[in-house]
């Protein structure tokens, strides 16, 4: 028997199985819009796989490597959250979310710290080896961000990621912000602009537990964007 459609995010949604795939690339102007629309994407396409959370399948998003001044991110983004996945991704030590990146990550050289991508690009700026791989530890956990390449073409270093999955809502803008600090190493060292990232989501989803908060957060976050769009025409 069909389970009856369940009622969150503002929209009703059918309990079923069938896969979604991404709408095309979602790419804006800056890392907090790419985060508003995500969440807005994956609430409005997304299906239920296994009760708990709505899921978009093979999504990518595009934006820019200098986050700066990210207004979005300011105001809604979790300052603690950020802090901490600051130190998962770069600290080799304990930290709030219970993981470290930080020695997972393995360069073309073997390195954890981007030199040896740095070092390949200087020496090589076509290559198409400066990735960095975050590899689990053989006991089943496998880090939420993958793969991380950084490419230098027309001018401009681009950094493209796989993610097996992100929690659109709450880990998706903070891993980003990460990424996007890696970016920018790079390309200061090799006296290059940032240009953009870019990713690919194998899972973008949000958790039902989640929904109110979603709401609450859709609702402000597109008044906020909005409210600014009018400012700057005036």
């Amino acid at each position: 028997m069909r389970r009856p459609a369940h009622v969150c995010f503002g929209i009703s949604y059918p309990w079923h199985t069938t896969m979604l795939t991404g709408v095309s690339e979602l790419n804006f102007g800056s890392l907090g819009e790419a985060w508003l629309h995500l969440v807005q994407n994956t609430v409005q396409h997304g299906v239920s796989a296994d009760g708990e959370c709505l899921e978009l399948l093979g999504v990518q998003v595009a934006f820019p490597a200098r986050t700066e001044g990210d207004e979005l991110i300011r105001q809604f983004g979790d300052t603690r959250l950020m802090a901490e996945m600051e130190k998962v991704f770069f600290v080799e030590g304990s930290n709030a979310l219970g993981h470290s990146y930080a020695n997972l990550m393995q360069g073309p050289g073997g390195r954890h710290d981007l030199e040896d991508v740095i070092a390949l690009l200087r020496a090589e700026p076509a290559s198409k080896r400066a990735v960095l791989i975050l590899r689990g530890r053989g006991d089943g956990k496998v880090p939420c961000v993958n793969v991380i390449q950084f490419l230098l073409r027309a001018g401009a270093l681009r950094t493209i990621y796989f993610a097996r999955g992100q929690d659109a809502f709450k880990k998706f803008y903070a891993d980003a912000l990460c990424i996007a600090k890696m970016a920018r190493r790079v390309a200061a060292a090799l006296g290059q602009p940032a240009g953009t990232v870019s990713g690919f989501l194998g899972s973008s989803h949000v958790y039902q537990t989640d929904c109110a908060t979603i709401d609450d957060f859709l609702a402000r976050a597109n008044r906020f964007l909005h409210q600014g769009q009018l400012e700057g025409v005036r």
